[in-house]
């Protein structure tokens, strides 16, 4: 199966809303109980995703993984620092979201999917970019951390009702020149 790379469009909303939705389920089966994961929603998530995509932020990136059969398998989108919390981050940009279907994981494709938001950043003149992740997470911080992302500060809060202990990562850019 080949995967391919490219630029989200308001066309693969629902598509991306299926793969966030199975994303969480497959990623956090181990961090959520059963019931906060069954209460997630492709609706709810397409709604998210509408509203997002209504009003793009230009600096933003949006990229989808896709099969030779057109499912999207998993989505990165990254920016600008949206709100103060993001803030805690410490840097200029963040990763607003990044999923992988677990059939599709340790191929690269997150790889690529990163480094194609890394990329576009780092043409947008920011120098450095954050994301929050689960601290039991290991997997996922491991990721990171190959991708040269230094771990920084944690952060509480309830998800899904429960308490979950977010630590931040980030990363920094290479300059334009």
């Amino acid at each position: 199966m080949t995967i391919r790379v490219r630029e989200g469009r308001e066309s693969d909303i629902e598509g991306i809303a299926k793969a966030h939705v199975q994303g969480w389920r497959e990623s956090y089966k181990d961090f959520l109980s059963p019931e906060a994961l069954a209460g997630l929603s492709v609706e709810e998530r397409m709604r998210m995703w509408q509203r997002a995509l209504a009003e793009p932020e230009p600096r933003a990136r949006l990229l989808v993984a896709e099969t030779d059969d057109g499912e999207i398998v998993g989505f990165i989108r990254g920016g600008p620092i949206r709100n103060k919390e993001a803030r805690l981050l410490g840097t200029e940009a963040e990763i607003y979201a990044i999923y992988l279907l677990d059939r599709i994981k340790r191929q690269g494709i997150g790889r690529r999917l990163m480094h194609g938001v890394f990329d576009h950043l780092t043409h947008q003149g920011f120098r450095s970019v954050g994301l929050w992740v689960l601290k039991d997470n290991l997997g996922a911080r491991r990721f990171y951390e190959a991708l040269g992302g230094t771990a920084g500060p944690e952060q509480s809060f309830d998800l899904r009702g429960q308490i979950v202990t977010e630590v931040a990562y980030r990363f920094e850019l290479a300059a334009k020149g």
